[in-house]
């Protein structure tokens, strides 16, 4: 099955108006970690460069296909990917959590295979070690969660709660910061 051309533009300008949106959240809740946490000040800096890697190549054209997944998904609407679509939609996801300095799996330099392909939300079939990320990597993945939740209309906890320690390992002091951080800017 191909995508038709009209279907096409809608995808790219739902993709840029969320991702566009995500964006604009992440760095609101970056405002507001660093608002509670002075030290983590230079979270503003990185924050701007969050996932612009999704507008470029090898990620753009496979995360219009992930990012109307989702959309479709979430309102109820039964919808498939072209065929041979869901392998580069797979390298688009590692390569972006890969080129990402607040996605735990950045800091795996010599591994691969560390998402699962079936299903990038699930827990993979290794423990992905997040344990090398610093403080401002942290406060920028909580950023990240908080502005997900917002948009889902659930909690960066309860992504936490299925994910710290089970989908990605983190040192006592990460877990801990980590809840800190969204106790204190989550609304």
């Amino acid at each position: 099955m191909k995508i038709a051309k009209d279907e096409k533009q809608k995808m790219k300008e739902f993709f840029d108006k969320r991702t566009k949106m995500h964006i604009g959240l992440v760095k609101e809740y970056a405002k507001k970690i660093v608002e509670y946490k002075k030290e983590l000040k230079d979270l503003l800096e990185q924050v701007k460069t969050h996932d612009q890697s999704k507008f470029e190549d090898p990620e753009y054209d496979p995360y219009l296909y992930i990012t109307w997944s989702y959309k479709c998904k979430d309102e109820g609407v039964d919808w498939e990917p072209p065929k041979g679509t869901d392998e580069k939609m797979n390298i688009a996801t590692e390569h972006h959590v890969k080129n990402n300095r607040h996605h735990p799996e950045f800091h795996c330099v010599d591994e691969v295979d560390l998402i699962n392909r079936k299903d990038r939300d699930s827990i993979p079939d290794k423990i992905i070690d997040g344990t090398k990320m610093n403080d401002i990597d942290i406060a920028e993945m909580v950023a990240d969660w908080c502005a997900v939740s917002k948009e889902k209309g659930n909690t960066p906890q309860s992504w936490a709660d299925k994910n710290v320690n089970k989908r990605w390992k983190f040192t006592e002091k990460q877990k801990d910061l980590i809840y800190e951080l969204m106790d204190a800017v989550w609304e």
